[in-house]
């Protein structure tokens, strides 16, 4: 996909809180359009079906015009976001 974005500073670095941001709006509108899908299975299907998204490929992608440095920023928030959702998840799954 193409799209550019303002992800530098004006010296030429990666604006890390810029990229954050997009991470964590993209992050949340993917999840918001997953949600119809893994609101009709339960939670423990749903948390292993979250597991099986490819994250890192779906930021790449969109960021694919970006410099390496700040995808390799975008790929790691996201894998924390993600992580992270998928353990509260894991907190609902029944033992």
């Amino acid at each position: 996909m193409f799209q550019t974005h303002n992800f530098h500073n004006g010296d030429g670095t990666p604006d890390v809180d810029k990229i954050e941001s997009w991470v964590e709006n993209y992050f949340h509108s993917v999840f918001n359009i997953l949600n119809s899908f893994l609101c009709t299975v339960d939670i423990k299907e749903a948390t292993d079906r979250m597991q099986d998204i490819p994250f890192e490929g779906l930021v790449r992608e969109q960021l694919e015009n970006e410099d390496e440095e700040v995808i390799k920023i975008a790929v790691n928030h996201i894998k924390g976001l993600a992580q992270a959702e998928i353990e509260i998840m894991r907190a609902y799954c029944p033992q």
